[in-house]
């Protein structure tokens, strides 16, 4: 006897189980493509790829004499600070990794940017001596640290020109781009 239009299965009864099926396979691509992004974000966001041009450029009291031209920048995150710190290159003395001079740029809770300067003659390994540049000192005072993409990065520039009541100068020509969180280095970084 041959089956009948009736005793067949209806044609759509596969279908939700072919539905279900394609919802798993496309489930599981979409779990394995975060898995993806979230590993190349973590590797991107943390890669110190950022870079720096410029001159750091001090006379006299309160800062010192000395001139830094840094080449890279990183993110403040590591040190407790919402900002950069554009830097020369990271050196290693011994078991010991950091920098030595600088100018960290920290932005505050209320929209401001303070600079601080790092001299490089006057340090304890890597630890220098800092001094915040008084604003009121400098005719010109031009800041700007902005984030720049979805990996976190910060980009900016720092134009400082500052007479100090003791006879000192401060002149600072910087721009960064593309300023990372630093990986953990073991040292005083």
């Amino acid at each position: 006897m041959e089956p009948t239009p009736e005793s067949q299965p209806p044609a759509e009864s596969k279908a939700p189980t072919a539905a279900r099926s394609l919802l798993k396979e496309a489930a599981t691509g979409l779990v394995v493509v975060l898995v993806v992004f979230g590993i190349l974000f973590t590797i991107f966001r943390s890669y110190p790829s950022g870079s720096a041009q410029g001159e750091i450029r001090a006379t006299g009291a309160p800062h010192g004499d000395f001139v830094v031209q840094p080449t890279t920048c990183v993110r403040g995150d590591q040190w407790n600070f919402d900002g950069v710190w554009v830097t020369p290159e990271l050196q290693t003395r011994g078991d010991r990794t950091g920098f030595k001079g600088g100018l960290k740029l920290i932005q505050t809770n209320v929209g401001d940017v303070l600079a601080i300067v790092e001299n490089p003659l006057v340090c304890n390994g890597f630890k220098c001596e800092q001094r915040q540049v008084e604003r009121q000192h400098c005719k010109v005072f031009d800041i700007n640290v902005s984030k720049t993409s979805i990996w976190l990065r910060q980009s900016g520039h720092a134009r400082l020109q500052c007479e100090f009541p003791a006879g000192g100068t401060l002149k600072v020509d910087l721009t960064f781009k593309r300023c990372a969180s630093v990986p953990s280095t073991g040292g005083d970084v």
